[in-house]
């Protein structure tokens, strides 16, 4: 290596009075990163990226950054550097690649960095190695994807030939070196999207204040619009606009940068609406010092399309009717017109080796891909300029409707339990991609494919509790061309609205949707659809109270769904006729139909179905105070729901657990399932179950002798009640008995002290629950059954074992040792020994 000496001249006193001129050579600088003096300031998050990999540079000779255009490769790697240079004698050489693409500028740039000269007797690759070969450093290159092959061959030789060398690189693609770690890098930190308490509102739901710093996208966009306008702030008022803006960008460090920017002439709200055509927006005025390639949002993805083959680009257009996907179905829709189906798989490698699609999640066992949504935007915007965009989402939207239409058929016969759970979960990922491909059907006059997706998907939204979201899909689907619907299929379709309305639409607007589609079924001698009408029809009367009407028409509706072969709607048949006959006073009556519908349940290994019947059974062991009996049903079918993920159910028998324990006396365990009751309906979203829940709380408080903590608790839930305009009886009962015990002015002020808070601030007070070290400590007791399981499990049984030998299912075995360990505050089943003789001595 030739170094570039830099001398100072000084005298040497012991040559003379006049001295000698001694060169000194000074060490050449510890580096060459640009970073400029403001860098540290304006860098923003990454802190546990950085610790990471400072540590993984420690034992790795190699570490390759990757990740899609504009994702912070370059800015990280550069703090990275600067970070660890102190590990290193030599220092950090720094070369910008950005411009290679041969072999010949590669290794050029490289020299020039290095100062090594090429002569007769040896290569530009032999000058690097000897330049590097004495040397102990950190090479940082830059921006490698242009040049991977020759990138990679000198990063080989410097490797095996300098020993004391470690390589940094960043490229939107790894190089393929034996000894490269391949570091992804992240999208920055997002706040998840929260489910709304009104799912109706226009507006983003506000990001809590204490969350501001906590996600590295919401601070970055923070500090660069503050750079940008001096007076801009986070307010509660745009805190859920600024998140939204972050997770549409995906994270993407560039792209919050260029939206933050246009803060100087636009809210955030105007920002938020035009990102639709966020290459148009995103863009920079050349002022922040950035390359050409990141000026535009759309110069960042073309740097990386342009490097594309042509069956790359094609995958990649065609990908971008998914909103998430795997294999099988890339291979049926994506295929064909130069894009083999045997190619699929490896096209998925490249693609994800360039960091342009990325692994989603793994759903029971099948990968899951998705495209960024920037990077879907400008690939649809190719599939468009293509003309292939409808060929690709027909034969998607033929892909959807036969593999959702298969799927409920399968739903009707004996499917495994762990198939139903598995089916749900894909279903869950693949929301979305419905959405969108209903969408597009009605956009192209495709009304009967649209049908036939909402009718599939049938079964999914009642088990999920989707009614409003499946509504109003529904809604728009049957307002499109209706006389031009198939019969069969309109009936179907209306017999589901007024299924999917049934608990969220008022009662004369329900009748009249169920008699359209029962004379429509009749019409057309649909025997499902009636069967569907006439139970939605019996379920309105039974909450009508008009008995005797809805008794014929769930008699009607088992008849026809026997004959139809639809077990969904013969569960939901038996189960009104149970309702209404505990209406009727009538209980062993409710029990036969409920034990029938278990029956049903079990033959098709529906546990979903067989937990509904189990909770509406232990209502009724509840009503005739066996309440031991009551809370075995109870947990067992909590046990089911919460492995479904069933929120609004639950929720339901969470709340009626607790008021289980409030009608036994036993306060403190109620604690536990009413706030349980209440976590699960603010996730759902659903502002009705937010309010029953508070209503079961401010239960609780009374019963705490806490009567103003109930009194805002019930204010609360009027106010969410008359939002919705679904008023009870119950938030008057409790203002009146809060009233009885401390007058009417300190109900008013405590009814309205918590109504002007934001919802999640008063979820966080409820589940405060007041102290108890000042009041007697309640004896710790456990149930018959539980002494009965607690001793079985000291004697060393499983909860299997428990099960068979008490005969009870292995779920409530396990509940009851749960509840038993939560009483006699223990952590596992040694701390039981001894636990009886104790006991016996008491």
């Amino acid at each position: 290596m030739k170094a570039v000496l830099r001398a100072r001249v000084r005298t040497d006193p012991c040559r003379g009075p006049f001295g000698a001129l001694v060169i000194e050579a000074m060490s050449p600088p510890r580096h060459n990163l640009p970073l400029s003096a403001g860098e540290f300031i304006r860098f923003v998050g990454r802190e546990r990226d950085i610790v990471d990999l400072g540590r993984l540079l420690g034992t790795a000779r190699m570490v390759t950054l990757t990740g899609t255009g504009g994702i912070g490769k370059t800015r990280l790697a550069l703090h990275l550097a600067e970070r660890v240079i102190r590990r290193f004698p030599d220092g950090v050489r720094f070369v910008d690649l950005s411009e290679a693409s041969t072999e010949d500028q590669v290794l050029r740039a490289v020299a020039g960095v290095l100062q090594a000269v090429e002569d007769d007797a040896r290569t530009m690759t032999d000058a690097v190695i000897t330049a590097l070969r004495t040397q102990s450093l950190l090479l940082f290159l830059d921006t490698c994807e242009h040049a991977v092959d020759a990138i990679g061959r000198l990063c080989r030789a410097v490797l095996r030939d300098c020993p004391r060398v470690r390589i940094l690189t960043t490229s939107r693609q790894p190089l393929h070196v034996p000894e490269e770690s391949i570091w992804r890098v992240p999208p920055l930190s997002l706040p998840a999207r929260p489910t709304p308490t009104d799912p109706y509102s226009a507006d983003p739901a506000p990001l809590p204040r204490r969350d501001a710093q906590r996600y590295e996208s919401v601070r970055l966009f923070v500090t660069r619009a503050h750079a940008a306008r001096s007076g801009f702030e986070m307010t509660r008022e745009n805190s859920g606009y600024i998140a939204e803006i972050c997770r549409l960008l995906d994270g993407m460090p560039l792209a919050i940068e260029l939206a933050a920017a246009r803060v100087r002439v636009l809210s955030v709200q105007q920002i938020l609406r035009r990102l639709d055509d966020r290459f148009q927006l995103l863009t920079s005025d050349g002022s922040g010092g950035l390359p050409p390639r990141q000026r535009t949002l759309r110069a960042v993805l073309e740097w990386s399309h342009d490097l594309l083959s042509e069956p790359e680009r094609a995958l990649l257009h065609r990908l971008s009717v998914f909103g998430t996907w795997y294999l099988e179905a890339a291979e049926d829709v994506c295929s064909g017109d130069g894009v083999d189906p045997a190619d699929i798989l490896p096209l998925h490698f490249s693609l994800l080796d360039k960091s342009l699609i990325v692994v989603d999640a793994e759903i029971e066992g099948t990968a899951h891909y998705r495209l960024t949504e920037t990077v879907r935007a400008y690939a649809a915007e190719h599939l468009a300029e293509g003309g292939g965009e409808d060929e690709r989402w027909a034969r998607y939207l033929e892909f959807c409707v036969s593999r959702l239409e298969e799927a409920a058929e399968n739903s009707r016969s004996p499917l495994g339990w762990p198939e139903r759970l598995a089916h749900l979960r894909l279903l869950d990922h693949h929301r979305e991609n419905h959405a969108r491909v209903v969408t597009w059907a009605l956009s192209r006059g495709r009304v009967d494919e649209a049908l036939r997706v909402c009718v599939a998907l049938r079964p999914y939204w009642l088990v999920r509790d989707l009614a409003a979201e499946g509504g109003r899909v529904l809604e728009t689907v049957l307002a499109a061309d209706p006389d031009g619907q198939s019969p069969w299929l309109r009936a179907r379709a209306l017999a589901l609205q007024a299924e999917l309305r049934l608990d969220v639409d008022v009662a004369p607007r329900v009748s009249t949707l169920a008699m359209c589609a029962l004379e429509a079924a009749r019409a057309c001698r649909e025997a499902g659809a009636a069967a569907s009408a006439l139970a939605t029809m019996a379920a309105l009367a039974l909450r009508t109270n008009a008995l005797e009407e809805g008794l014929g028409h769930a008699e009607r509706a088992l008849a026809w769904a026997e004959q139809a072969g639809d077990p969904l709607t013969e569960a939901t048949a038996l189960g009104v006729l149970a309702q209404l006959a505990r209406r009727r006073g009538e209980p062993d009556r409710a029990v036969e139909h409920l034990r029938h519908c278990i029956e049903l349940g079990e033959k098709l290994h529906d546990r979903w179905s067989v937990a509904r019947s189990l909770h509406v059974l232990g209502s009724i062991a509840a009503e005739q105070d066996d309440f031991e009996r009551a809370r075995e049903l109870f947990a067992e079918a909590l046990t089911v729901f919460e492995e479904l993920g069933a929120a609004p159910a639950t929720a339901h028998c969470s709340r009626e657990l607790g008021r289980l324990y409030l009608a036994e006396g036993r306060i403190l365990e109620a604690r536990e399932p009413l706030a349980s009751c209440l976590r699960v309906s603010f996730t759902s979203g659903q502002r009705i179950a937010v309010a029953r829940a508070m209503e079961a709380l401010g239960e609780l408080a009374l019963a705490e002798e806490e009567a103003e903590r109930a009194a805002a608790l019930a204010g609360v839930a009027a106010d969410l009640r008359t939002a919705l305009d679904r008023p009870s009886a119950e938030t008057v009962r409790l203002r009146s008995a809060v009233e009885r015990r401390v007058g009417s002015a300190r109900t008013v002020n405590a009814w309205n002290a918590w109504r002007s808070l934001p919802l999640e601030q008063v979820r966080d007070r409820a589940l405060a629950f007041p102290r108890v070290s000042d009041r007697p400590a309640e004896p710790v007791t456990l149930t018959p059954r539980e002494r009965e399981i607690a001793e079985l499990a000291e004697q060393g049984l499983s909860n299997r074992e428990i099960a068979d030998r008490l005969t009870i299912s292995q779920a409530t075995a396990a509940r009851h040792i749960a509840n038993i360990f939560r009483k006699l505050s223990i952590s596992s089943r040694t701390q039981l020994t001894g636990w009886t003789s104790a006991q016996e001595r008491t």
